[in-house]
């Protein structure tokens, strides 16, 4: 073996050592975000159970009509029960990742597939529940002893003008929009950062 050759072979031991610090720095990194995304996850849990609670809780702070009262039982009803499901979605990702002691390339792909999922569910969960609690409100004020029960009554039973019920499914529609584009925007703010880190270090370790 001459000398040039000797040098080259020192010279690439020499890449690959820089190299090996780079990309164990990039995985210890990546724990940032992870950690992040975890608390995020464990506040929501915990501000959605108080949510339940409060929700079930209102109308013994509220005089109400029978049926109202009722009606708005049922959907907060239906409604907690998709917010459960997504709750317990979220519970089980944070079991599945409460210990990533492995800082492995392949540990982050996994955290971002499982997160990707996870957020699918978030996402449809929180806009066809929310879609329910519009129904929820107005059976809450509207349905008041306070006001005559046959206001709520003729309101559930669309025994109103057509102009009145365009008006009505116009400003249902949207608040269904604004719904969605809110819960987008906060699933990226609070979520969507993150992956496009963890994304970006693995960008970085195939270099």
């Amino acid at each position: 073996m001459d000398f040039e050759t000797i040098k080259q072979k020192i010279n690439s031991d020499n890449m690959d050592d820089n190299q090996i610090p780079q990309k164990i720095g990039d995985l210890k990194t990546s724990n940032m975000p992870i950690q992040k995304v975890r608390k995020s996850m464990r506040d929501e849990i915990i501000t959605q159970l108080i949510c339940i609670v409060i929700f079930f809780s209102a109308p013994s702070f509220i005089e109400m009509h029978r049926l109202p009262k009722t009606t708005y039982y049922i959907i907060i009803f239906i409604t907690n029960l998709i917010t459960l499901g997504y709750l317990i979605k979220m519970s089980w990702f944070l079991n599945k990742t409460s210990n990533l002691s492995n800082n492995s390339k392949a540990t982050i792909v996994s955290f971002i597939y499982d997160l990707k999922l996870t957020l699918e569910v978030y996402k449809t969960a929180i806009i066809s529940g929310s879609l329910l609690l519009p129904l929820a409100m107005v059976s809450l004020f509207r349905g008041s002893i306070k006001i005559d029960e046959e206001v709520f009554n003729d309101l559930i039973l669309l025994n109103m003008p057509n102009t009145t019920l365009i008006l009505y499914v116009f400003g249902y529609i949207l608040i269904a929009i604004l719904i969605y584009f809110i819960t987008v925007c906060w699933s990226n703010k609070l979520y969507g950062v993150h992956i496009k880190n963890l994304e970006k270090i693995l960008k970085e370790f195939d270099c």
